[in-house]
């Protein structure tokens, strides 16, 4: 009875949400180009173009995001009723940036894309950014009617589409590009090769091999001018599809691209919800930022590790559970604020965390010792600091270099944003 129960309310719950999709939305995205620009301190947004996509690939039905992660927002409202139609949480490369050294004087000028559903009215767009005590603030206000904006055509590329991947319709499933870069003409083979390889670390990895029938998997068959990687540390120096390069706000694994409107306009033929770049080099190195992109280098010996690592930071929200390599940012969570990230913790608010994982007889802190190993705890040590930020296990992908090694709390958090895309 409790079952059939449950059906019901899921059907309802379905068809509620699809009809408050068709009611305000036509079935095409509306992406959104902007210049997001300031420092540690100020911040601005200014619009720069508004660009059709012929089909929405994200849910129909989960409309509103419920996760409270990411450093930015934006929040779509009916004008005429003022109801809020749909919302998506989000990092950046600026967010990034502004905690640098640099980005605490000078001032930055970043591209960012979002992609919100296409709107049948007139719509108000609220850009939020996170206060310093993790609270959102009203940054930037938009009215958007399309009947008046000056609205771009995608621009047109050539680049074959292969599906890896694929379970069915894009708007039921979660759908991940993942985009060549730095592979010329010549280098087709080898990148077909790759996009299997990556195909095969995402599926064989738990729990998104549990998930198989909920996914899709795109290959965008990008092509590059030359090969290879920028890397300028080394003075190498290639002309590539997406423009991806080490050493990103100075940090030399650090491998992203700035090339923000030249990764989207690739993408243009294909309906996604997630981006990998798949970059051509043997060097070790990555980047990924919630609902931004990720990176990883398809040739390094530790390919897979770094396309789950990478992949867990851009989908689902996971933190860096690591605490001794070198990075470039600094104070990155204030000690006295709870992070937003559900894999750390500065138990500032533990309850809304893993808290309810535990052990009672759990000890918090937790000593990172060997009976604890496959215990779930609060260990110290995390989020790029040795103390006053803890993470859940002694060991996971978050912290090492271990493929498919995501521990409860990570996997858990996974589980959520694939249902998330798919329910």
């Amino acid at each position: 009875m409790k079952k059939t129960l449950l059906s019901i309310l899921l059907i309802c719950f379905s068809i509620q949400g699809f009809s408050q999709f068709s009611n305000y939305f036509e079935n095409k995205t509306l992406r959104i180009d902007y210049f997001h620009s300031g420092n540690f301190i100020h911040e601005y947004y200014r619009l720069d173009e508004l660009i059709e996509k012929n089909v929405w690939a994200g849910s129909k039905v989960n409309l509103i995001d419920t996760f409270d992660y990411g450093k930015f927002r934006i929040m779509m409202y009916d004008t005429a009723s003022g109801i809020l139609i749909y919302s998506r949480a989000y990092s950046s490369l600026f967010a990034e940036w502004r905690t640098t050294n640099e980005g605490k004087g000078s001032c930055g000028n970043f591209s960012e894309t979002v992609l919100i559903p296409y709107p049948k009215n007139v719509v108000k767009l609220v850009f939020q950014s996170r206060d310093s005590l993790n609270n959102w603030q009203n940054v930037e206000n938009m009215i958007i009617d399309l009947k008046k904006d000056f609205i771009l055509k995608p621009k047109q590329n050539k680049f074959e589409i292969n599906a890896l991947h694929f379970s069915g319709e894009s708007s039921e499933k979660l759908d991940i590009a993942i985009i060549a870069d730095g592979y010329t003409i010549n280098e087709i083979d080898k990148m077909k090769k790759d996009f299997e390889k990556f195909n095969n670390y995402i599926l064989k990895a738990n729990p998104f091999n549990e998930n198989a029938n909920k996914i899709n998997i795109w290959g965008v068959a990008a092509i590059s001018a030359q090969s290879g990687i920028t890397d300028p540390i080394d003075t190498f120096n290639v002309k590539t599809a997406v423009g991806c390069s080490f050493n990103t706000i100075n940090s030399d694994r650090y491998l992203m691209t700035l090339e923000n409107k030249t990764l989207h306009d690739a993408l243009t033929n294909v309906a996604y919800d997630q981006i990998i770049i798949m970059c051509n080099t043997e060097k070790y190195g990555g980047g990924g930022i919630y609902n931004f992109y990720c990176t990883a280098a398809a040739g390094n010996a530790v390919a897979n590790f770094l396309i789950q690592h990478e992949f867990g930071h851009a989908f689902a929200g996971l933190g860096d559970e690591y605490y001794t390599s070198e990075v470039s940012v600094e104070d990155f969570y204030p000690l006295t604020v709870e992070p937003w990230e559900p894999n750390i913790t500065t138990l500032v608010n533990f309850e809304g965390k893993w808290k309810n994982m535990l052990n009672k007889f759990t000890p918090i802190p937790t000593p990172a010792t060997e009976e604890n190993k496959k215990i779930i705890g609060v260990y110290e040590g995390g989020g790029y600091m040795s103390k006053g930020v803890y993470r859940p296990y002694i060991d996971c992908t978050m912290k090492s270099v271990k493929y498919n090694a995501y521990c409860p709390v990570c996997k858990r958090a996974t589980q959520w944003m694939i249902d998330f895309y798919t329910k």
